[in-house]
């Protein structure tokens, strides 16, 4: 049972252009990450259980989602991806080739084709936790 806290970000970058640099960025800060390959049987989806450290990893396997006392703790990337998306939104921020706009909110529909949807679940909500956060922070920053 998935009991973290899950942020999807859907991008057209392809999951081998994201993947390694946002291990190469995460070990940066981790040197000893924990990268886990979880056997997926579909195509074009991928899971990865990633952890700070062993401890850090056995923890998650003894207790599943949870952090430590500095909010740290194992995650899981999803990756899959997507041939026909279509989200129905409140656009509330405009960022249109690096330049962001605010805007009065309006609902919109989006709708991809192609696309990869990139789901972190992690151990704490990205507001409570500097770890998270800067999880969060890297793989939306990896896939702009």
């Amino acid at each position: 049972m998935i009991t973290g806290n899950d942020y999807t970000i859907i991008s057209n970058k392809e999951f081998n252009e994201f993947f390694p640099v946002f291990i190469d960025d995460l070990k940066k800060r981790d040197a000893h990450l924990i990268v886990e390959e979880v056997e997926v049987v579909e195509d074009e989806v991928y899971e990865y259980v990633l952890a700070k450290d062993k401890k850090a990893f056995q923890e998650y396997c003894e207790n599943g989602y949870a952090v430590n006392e500095r909010g740290e703790g194992c995650f899981v990337i999803l990756a899959r991806r997507v041939h026909r998306l279509e989200y129905n939104v409140e656009i509330t921020t405009k960022i249109e080739d690096d330049v962001e706009e605010a805007i009065d909110p309006y609902s919109s529909v989006l709708i991809l084709r192609d696309t990869w949807s990139y789901t972190l679940v992690l151990p704490a909500v990205i507001e409570d936790s500097d770890y998270c956060q800067r999880v969060y922070d890297i793989a939306v920053s990896v896939l702009r």
